[in-house]
């Protein structure tokens, strides 16, 4: 693509609605006590773990098809008539075994929706244009995530049924998906037209899939247990830690909105910035005695987290030729949630070394976070030319 195509409107806000809906599992999340409570005897865990292992399938799946054998367009309407189907479904019966079947419906729709919005970003756009959508798109995600657990939270109120209806959100993706622009099928390179072979995908990818994987098993055991941090050190209640995490969802926000700025002027230090952050807000919560220096922490890891994130999706299109980008960016996302299901065995194997799995997981994970800051100070990721 040699000129940046004209998109309308509802094209864009068609793919910053993809972001909006993409944290449907997170429904359930206040209602798994009260789901404890009616599925006695039963492990509500997988209500909200399940869906992770079927969303890596999804997006697997996704990265193989989308733009080659079906539209980005067509991909996007069935994920969200999978996601609205296996999100609302369990309101209508209750029975565990259907209702964790449904869950992982829904994040087979979700896996298949996942990559969509930042590959359309990536496909459709260029410049600073790609990476002020790219910080748009985080916005929408942080954003839509706080509406999507807040729904959750008062339909959890009422009715444990009710919070199922909360997938419904999912409508708003799955009605804009008629209108998503389809990007235009990207030339092949001089070398790959002559020789009449298929580009390859650039090694550095994997990189960057590994960053994403490592991200999300390292960070784990601050947002997993940090309500019972706050219980432990005396410095609030578990509404308090809620209260905390939300404003490392909102700091998700900010940085996604002005993360085309900061792109623009410092475009090659976003990656260590984020890195640092993250490091920096772990070391807060690990030293934090009082809600004050927890909630800050929380809030630098929340706004690390969200720069890094597209600055790697726009490191993507710059390591792999344009191709490839849709395949790239879903090995990214699949080897994200990949991260949050390994992190379960992460946890166990810091409980068998250390004998437990807080303080020291967030030790090493600020140790890690920083090291790999400090290498991004001296390495320029966005120097690499395509492959």
């Amino acid at each position: 693509m040699t000129e940046e195509k004209r998109i309308s409107p509802i094209g864009t806000a068609a793919i910053m609605c993809l972001f909006l809906v993409s944290m449907g599992f997170t429904v359930v999340t206040p209602a798994i006590a009260v789901l404890g409570e009616h599925f006695a005897g039963k492990n509500v865990a997988w209500v909200s773990t399940l869906p992770t292992l079927f969303t890596v399938l999804g997006t697997a799946l996704a990265g193989s098809v989308m733009g080659k054998k079906m539209k980005y367009r067509t991909l996007a309407i069935l994920s969200g008539f999978l996601y609205v189907i296996g999100g609302c479904a369990p309101a209508l019966f209750d029975n565990y075994a259907g209702m964790l079947v449904c869950r992982a419906i829904l994040g087979f729709g979700l896996g298949l929706m996942a990559p969509l919005g930042n590959a359309l970003i990536v496909g459709n756009y260029k410049g600073q244009k790609q990476a002020s959508l790219l910080g748009y798109g985080t916005l929408f995600m942080n954003g839509g995530g706080i509406i999507l657990q807040m729904l959750g939270g008062a339909l959890a109120d009422v009715n444990w049924q009710l919070v199922f209806w909360g997938h419904a959100f999912g409508l708003i993706g799955l009605f804009m998906a008629f209108f998503l622009p389809e990007p235009d099928a990207p030339a092949p390179a001089p070398e790959a037209a002559k020789s009449g072979k298929k580009e390859k995908m650039g090694k550095t990818v994997w990189v960057i899939a590994i960053l994403f994987v490592l991200f999300n098993v390292l960070n784990y055991p601050v947002m997993l247990n940090i309500s019972g941090l706050f219980v432990a050190r005396q410095a609030g209640t578990a509404a308090t830690a809620a209260t905390a995490l939300s404003m490392y969802t909102v700091a998700g926000c900010v940085a996604g909105l002005v993360f085309g700025t900061v792109f623009k002027f410092a475009k090659r230090w976003c990656v260590a910035l984020g890195y640092i952050l993250c490091g920096l807000g772990a070391l807060c919560v690990y030293v934090g005695q009082n809600a004050v220096i927890m909630t800050l922490g929380l809030i630098l890891i929340g706004f690390g987290f969200s720069t890094i994130m597209p600055a790697f999706f726009a490191w993507v299109g710059v390591v792999t030729p344009a191709s490839t980008v849709a395949g790239a960016i879903s090995i990214c996302m699949a080897f994200t949630n990949l991260g949050a299901f390994i992190s379960t065995f992460w946890l166990q194997f810091l409980d068998l070394v250390f004998g437990e799995s807080v303080l020291s997981g967030i030790m090493i994970e600020i140790v890690v976070f920083l090291i790999i800051g400090v290498i991004f100070l001296i390495y320029s990721p966005f120097r690499e030319k395509k492959a």
